[in-house]
């Protein structure tokens, strides 16, 4: 065919450089072919593209009345590309050159006419393109097969850094201290509202505006039913004198301050905008004229009745309830939001966003929640508003207890009502002190009084303390400030029982109603929540159940140790007892990590058992007998408490003791006292050692002596080392007269002969030379 021979007359070196290049491609077949494909076709495409891309195309000859195929490799270098394919759907690719052609078409012969009628039945096209590399050629000319894809985008969401431990417990320290200080700095606040309510101004003022039957009436009685009703009086009275406008101070959450400039915070504060219906008092004289502007908050409605009861001749105390930060960030509510839809909603988080970008110079930021916020607006003078966070307290005479008085709901002698709700953040009953109008020693904590749960109140003061810091003997901070706070050296009659009514209230405490309610409760328990070293013991007496499980008093949940434990207490078990309960070995040495990998290769676990201190007792010492000093199993004796040392032995704490006893021949024990661990071992603590009581003075008067000896030998040592460096001076000094004497004083008179002659010539010169020496470094005046 004249495609095998054009090739033919190519090889043999008949080349010729070509203008442009026709590329005959595409039969009507192939380009009428639909877009969707069938798979086959598919991969062939895919098989011709990577043969034209390792730069081999196959030649096929398609014939009359049957399908033959036929490749030749056609070397690139040349200057035409020639691809024949006789598949049904293929494409068939010829590049020659115009010239050759021409010439080609004069010299075929008869017999390929008969192929060239056959080839002209299909139709053609010719399309001219500019000479290309074959894989950007085959690119461009591969186009029978149209993709039509889908982009989708989504927007990732933004990447949430890992906090690193570190910075973790510097926001938790942060968060505590922050805590602390609220409670300090709230705590100095209500001492000062409550030393201006026995002030003498704001008596006088009051003086003017209360009625005179209301303080006759509360000062004459002292019956506790007299007194509820002479204060009724007043009440009503004083709800229509006094109009609340806000319900005081509010503590915001750590998402209000995240990301406030330090600079927008320091305004705020000047323009007193840190909460909008809050009373700046900033004065006494401010106080005062609040009671003549018959308005304020719930807290200065309440402080204000306080002075008013006091100026009544009633033992008023003022309660405040301290709403300070959390020391850790509550959790996200549980209840769901419906979140904005459709393009109104991607624009706000896209705001967001943006915002978030641009935060600069923040002040603080935490991990907070979301959720910002917002201020209840509730009718504060109605009884079934919420709680407010300062009321008073009137003591009774008769009945020697004190009454609450809520002012700003009108609502007497019920200190349940004045407990929040659970799920309400904005008031937690943590810190509940009464301050009376004493000058010193006037603080009281009675949170037991007005909480139903004294143990979720004891969660908000503080953290629990870590192993570690209990066994330091380590106090939370509350505890601390609490004690010092509330101190009083002397106690009267009506302290002492408030402190009884106190804790008879605490143990009357209602029981839980919910499962996690029993979790660290300090009356009651439910054996789930057992600890690691904690069993039940006796099981008895059973105070009811919840959901099916039983409810234990608190006092049935005993401690379980291991024997090694016991063993550094004094104790040791008895004989024939068995482990009450056993718990998982904890890895802390070399030697358990070992045990741990081979039980682990067994598909075991270590267990340790663990018994009572019921069934221990108190380690009896063997004696010593004959001199000698009773010793374990590693030669020493164990010295945890006093109780181990052994009868007739004496405890000599002095490390270096050992040696002397060693040689007068006395025998002895190193006293272990403890353990401490280093590189994953356990060593034990050596402190001095234990000898038999007749041979203390012994021992006691040798190491004197040895001492004595040591000193003079210590002495002798630094006398040798004064001369021995005195004598190296001495020499010294003595070589360097010697070398002076000999050579240096020729040395000098000869340097001293050199130094006046040269002095000499140089007089000689000058004088010779007054009239041409300048004189000074100066230019010589003109003689004239």
């Amino acid at each position: 065919m004249a495609a095998t021979r054009n090739l033919g007359k190519r090889k043999r070196g008949k080349q010729s450089e070509s203008s442009s290049q026709r590329t005959t491609y595409m039969s009507r077949n192939a380009r009428d072919q639909p877009e969707d494909q069938p798979e086959s076709s598919l991969n062939a495409s895919r098989k011709r593209r990577t043969d034209l891309s390792n730069s081999e195309t196959a030649v096929k000859k398609r014939s009359k009345g049957k399908q033959k195929e036929e490749s030749v490799i056609i070397d690139l270098q040349d200057d035409a590309l020639m691809t024949c394919e006789n598949e049904e759907g293929g494409f068939i690719t010829m590049v020659e050159d115009e010239e050759k052609d021409k010439q080609e078409e004069d010299e075929e012969d008869d017999g390929d006419e008969e192929d060239e009628e056959d080839e002209d039945e299909i139709d053609w096209e010719t399309v001219h393109l500019p000479p290309t590399l074959p894989e950007q050629m085959h690119e461009e000319l591969v186009t029978d097969v149209v993709y039509k894809d889908v982009e989708v985008v989504f927007e990732a969401p933004r990447a949430v850094l890992k906090k690193s431990k570190w910075e973790m417990e510097y926001q938790r320290n942060l968060r505590e201290w922050i805590h602390h200080g609220h409670v300090v700095a709230l705590t100095a606040h209500y001492i000062l509202r409550n030393r201006w309510c026995s002030s003498s101004k704001i008596k006088s003022r009051c003086s003017k505006i209360v009625p005179d039957h209301a303080r006759n009436l509360l000062s004459k009685e002292t019956s506790e039913s007299g007194v509820i009703t002479g204060i009724k009086w007043l009440l009503n009275w004083w709800s229509n004198y006094f109009s609340v406008t806000g319900p005081g101070l509010v503590t915001r959450p750590y998402s209000d301050f995240a990301d406030i400039n330090y600079d927008v915070l320091q305004e705020m504060i000047l323009k007193h905008e840190s909460n909008e219906n809050a009373d700046w008092i900033d004065s006494l004289d401010d106080f005062v004229n609040l009671l003549s502007k018959k308005e304020g908050t719930s807290d200065t409605c309440a402080e204000l009745f306080v002075a008013v009861l006091r100026f009544c001749g009633c033992d008023a105390r003022l309660v405040c309830s301290l709403q300070p930060v959390p020391h850790k960030i509550p959790s996200e509510s549980t209840s769901k939001k419906k979140s904005g839809k459709g393009q109104d909603g991607a624009e706000k988080d896209k705001s967001n966003a943006e915002e978030t970008d641009e935060k600069s110079n923040i002040l603080f930021q935490f991990r907070t929640p979301t959720k910002s916020y917002v201020n209840p607006n509730v009718q504060l003078r109605q009884k079934n508003a919420k709680p407010p966070c300062v009321w008073a307290e009137v003591y009774c005479l008769e009945s020697k207890k004190w009454i609450c008085v809520d002012p700003v709901r009108g609502i007497i002698n019920k200190p349940a009502l004045m407990e929040p709700a659970t799920l309400n953040r904005s008031n937690q009953l943590s810190y509940v002190l009464a301050m009376d109008d004493k000058k010193r020693h006037n603080i009281t904590d009675v949170t037991r009084r007005y909480t139903s749960n004294l143990e979720k109140a004891i969660r908000l003061r503080d953290r629990p303390l870590t192993k570690r810091e209990q066994s330091s003997g380590l106090k939370p901070w509350s505890e601390v400030f609490l004690a010092m706070l509330c101190h009083k050296p002397k106690m009267g009659e009506k302290e002492r029982l408030e402190i009884q009514d106190l804790e008879k209230q605490e143990k009357k405490e209602r029981m839980p109603t919910s499962i996690g309610g029993f979790k660290n409760h300090p009356l009651y328990a439910l054996e789930r929540h057992l600890k690691k070293f904690e069993v039940l013991h006796p099981k008895e007496p059973v105070l009811g159940s919840i959901r099916g499980e039983k409810i234990y008093p608190r006092q049935c949940i005993k401690t379980v140790a291991t024997a090694d434990s016991y063993r550094k207490q004094g104790r040791e078990i008895i004989e024939g007892e068995q482990p009450i309960k056993m718990v998982k070995s904890s890895a802390t040495t070399l030697e358990k990590k070992r045990l741990h990998e081979m039980a682990k290769q067994d598909g075991q676990e270590v267990l340790v058992p663990c018994y009572g201190e019921w069934q221990t007792r108190k380690i009896v010492p063997d004696p010593v007998v004959n001199g000698k000093v009773p010793k374990n199993a590693y030669g020493n004796i164990d010295l945890f408490t006093p109780e181990m040392l052994p009868p007739g032995a004496v405890h000599i704490p002095i490390n270096g003791l050992g040696k002397v006893a060693k040689m007068l021949g006395i025998d002895y024990a190193d006293a272990v006292t403890g353990f401490e661990f280093t590189k994953m071992r356990s060593v034990p603590i050596i402190d001095g050692i234990v000898v038999a009581e007749e041979y203390q003075y012994v021992l006691m008067e040798a190491l004197e002596e040895q001492e004595k000896n040591n000193a003079l030998k210590a002495i002798e040592k630094q006398e040798k080392e004064v001369y021995l460096r005195w004598r190296k001076l001495i020499k010294r000094l003595i070589i360097k007269a010697r070398v002076d004497s000999e050579y240096g004083a020729s040395k000098n008179a000869s340097r001293r002969d050199h130094n006046d002659d040269v002095w000499a010539v140089y007089s000689a010169t000058s004088n010779d030379n007054s009239d041409t020496y300048p004189g000074g470094g100066f230019l010589p005046e003109d003689n004239e």
